[in-house]
């Protein structure tokens, strides 16, 4: 039994030494297969200085330390790790043709890869590449770095490559057919293409839906689908080929910046989601110390890379506890969690075997370089239809809501109706008593001023008189016919003026009042306004009128006399000290659209229109609102009394006109125009 044993230890180290043996060289003519993995022919060496040259590690001292890995595997995993590795690679040809092959290292986060091949069995071509070295630097422009070898017949080859990286370094080497290459190339291409166009596109849905929703959690899940995708674009090497050429320190920080980021979004997500907060109370404290800590990360990276260790460590707890909070939703059967824990497990699980392969836990392989590309991709469909259905119920319940909503909404309305009606009725009623008292002060106060102003009339007529008499007498023609004009014109204000008081004592109902009206040439009246009030408008304006002599307007001339000099006297104040143009037209015209600024009717039909209009900076359309009410004024205390524009607008609506009141106060110099609108007969 015991010569069994020593015979079986023997064969098996006997095998191991014959692996060995065929672990030294390769003889590629033999090669049947498009693509053969390197590992096992791959002699190792160590170069902790990172100082050793091709020629030092030629020499027969160090060439013994060269250290061969027996066991068939995908990669050579050598995690964080400060030193330089030396590879060194026998190949034979022993055919009688020549052969081409392609040698490919396909991790692209290797910062510095040389590659020292034989040209004539003695001399080396050197190639310097890696993502620390200028794109253009790789023998094939490609996202991982790929080496052309030409092996003459009967020929044997040592190629040597120093790789160092500050990132955790995988060794996956493989020799390829040419075509081969290319093709496999093409399909990692497509395949990298079919993965962003489903992140592009869930991207787009998730935008949309925030835009629709409006809500925060839609943001969120964008920008965890956006440091996923710049996770697997730096992982890939996309990034450094494609975004962010000869960028070498955002290749070699990206992936765990990137993902720091991802991790905070995810928890934050998750958080909001679950509401972790009420229903998960012991779990939720964790949050916030964990999204601070991964928001952390990329400052402790700048510092020192040294820290890229504890980074990977913390996205494997950040992920496991991840885990924790998605099982324990499921076992209190929260809403959302069955859909949630199935998606992101997947992402979870995929970081958590990534951060086990980075520190040597798991074996290389393509489920544990790729595995956070497989779990986003698994993750992004599966959160598609979550997103999809979560869109379906809110819209239910925004239907459901709306119609709860709309007939709230009338009940509401018809009670708010009546309760303006009653408010706008005691309003009414308010107004009323206050235009009441208002117009009874006028009243009492009508007839003392009225009989004072009678006796300065009187004084003024007499004078007159006595003017137009020494005027009779005056020797000089010129003189003679200006005082008779001056006394004309005062003869016929004050004529005006008593009229005014006559109505006025009516109004306060200590006269009666004659209901007939002095209808006149309507031109007559604006001339001999303009004529009279032309001395009381400054030198600055210039009045312009356009008058059609055939339109008579049915309304009392000492009426229209008072409406004319209000609208006259108020454009003067308006252009103030101003150069201005003070306009005054009388027209036919037809409306279908305007609507009365006082009593807000709608006009339509045959109107003669009379128009004030000047050049001022305007009325603010919140003041239009208030012009005609009694009282109301924006003038300074002492300068109006606020009853001019409200008695234009009622002697106006007597004669069964309307008033519409233009203005623009956001362009210069095109001031407010006052239009008379009354019937034509």
């Amino acid at each position: 039994m015991k010569f069994i044993i020593i015979r079986l230890f023997f064969l098996i180290l006997l095998t191991k030494l014959s692996v060995g043996v065929a672990g030294d060289s390769l003889e590629i003519n033999k090669i049947v297969e498009p693509s053969i993995s390197l590992t096992s022919y791959l002699a190792i060496l160590e170069d902790s200085s990172q100082k050793l040259t091709l020629a030092d590690v030629q020499q027969e001292s160090l060439s013994s330390h060269f250290k061969t890995h027996f066991p068939p595997q995908e990669s050579i995993n050598l995690s964080y790790t400060s030193s330089a590795y030396w590879l060194r690679l026998v190949l034979e040809n022993t055919s009688d043709r020549s052969i081409e092959k392609i040698l490919a290292i396909h991790h692209p986060l290797l910062k510095n890869v040389d590659f020292y091949g034989q040209l004539d069995g003695k001399d080396y071509q050197t190639i310097h590449t890696g993502y620390g070295m200028p794109f253009e630097n790789r023998a094939y422009h490609s996202k991982i770095f790929a080496f052309p070898v030409q092996f003459p017949a009967h020929s044997q080859q040592v190629i040597y490559l120093r790789i160092a990286s500050p990132n955790a370094i995988f060794i996956v080497a493989n020799l390829w057919e040419p075509m081969a290459f290319q093709l496999a190339e093409r399909n990692k291409y497509a395949f990298q293409a079919f993965y962003f166009g489903i992140v592009v596109t869930v991207m787009l849905l998730s935008l949309a839906l925030t835009l629709i929703l409006r809500e925060f959690d839609y943001v969120l899940y964008v920008s965890m689908i956006f440091f996923t995708a710049l996770v697997c674009l730096t992982n890939q090497g996309l990034g450094a080929e494609f975004i962010w050429p000869n960028v070498p320190w955002l290749t070699q920080m990206g992936s765990l910046c990137f993902g720091a980021f991802t991790l905070a979004s995810h928890l934050l997500f998750i958080r909001r989601i679950l509401d972790t907060q009420r229903l998960m109370p012991r779990l939720d404290p964790m949050f916030k110390p964990l999204i601070g800590l991964n928001l952390l990360i990329p400052l402790l990276l700048i510092v020192s890379f040294a820290w890229a260790k504890f980074a990977i460590i913390l996205f494997g707890f950040s992920a496991f506890f991840v885990l924790i909070v998605l099982i324990t939703g499921v076992i209190k059967k929260q809403k959302n969690t069955f859909l949630l824990s199935v998606g992101f497990s997947t992402l979870s699980l995929g970081i958590i075997a990534r951060t086990l392969h980075a520190v040597t836990l798991l074996p290389s392989n393509f489920y544990t370089i790729n595995s956070i590309q497989l779990g986003s991709a698994i993750e992004l469909l599966i959160f598609t239809l979550f997103l999809t259905d979560r869109y379906y119920l809110v819209q239910q319940e925004k239907r459901r809501t709306d119609f709860i909503l709309k007939n709230t909404k009338y009940k509401l309305f018809d009670e708010i109706k009546a309760r303006r009606e009653a408010v706008g009725h005691q309003v009414s009623l308010v107004k009323q008593v206050n235009q009441m008292q208002k117009i009874e002060s006028i009243s009492q106060l009508t007839p003392g001023i009225s009989h004072d102003f009678n006796n300065v009339l009187s004084v003024i007529s007499g004078y007159n008189e006595l003017n137009a008499l020494v005027a009779e007498n005056c020797q000089e023609k010129s003189l003679k016919e200006e005082l008779l004009f001056n006394s004309q014109q005062i003869s016929v204000a004050s004529d005006h003026a008593i009229k005014l008081i006559k109505k006025l004592m009516a109004y306060s109902r200590q006269q009666p009042l004659n209901k007939e009206i002095e209808v006149r040439l309507t031109r007559d009246v604006i001339e001999e306004t303009l004529e009279m009030m032309r001395p009381g408008l400054t030198q600055l304006i210039q009045v312009y009128a356009n008058l059609d002599s055939e339109l008579t307007i049915q309304i009392d001339a000492t009426n229209l006399y008072q409406i004319l000099s209000n609208l006259l006297v108020n454009a003067r104040d308006a252009m103030k000290d101003q150069v201005g143009e003070l306009n005054v037209s009388l027209k036919e015209i037809s409306s279908h659209e305007l609507i009365c600024s006082s009593c807000a009717q709608w006009l339509d039909g045959e109107f003669i229109e009379l128009c004030v209009s000047d050049n001022g900076p305007g009325i603010e359309e919140t003041v239009i609102k208030h012009i005609f009410e009694a009282f109301f004024t924006t003038k300074a205390v002492g300068e109006g009394t606020g009853l001019g524009l409200s008695t234009v607008c009622n002697m106006v609506h007597e004669a069964q006109g309307h008033i519409i009141v233009e203005s623009k106060t956001t362009e210069p110099n095109r001031g407010t125009a006052f239009r008379l609108l009354f019937p034509r007969c």
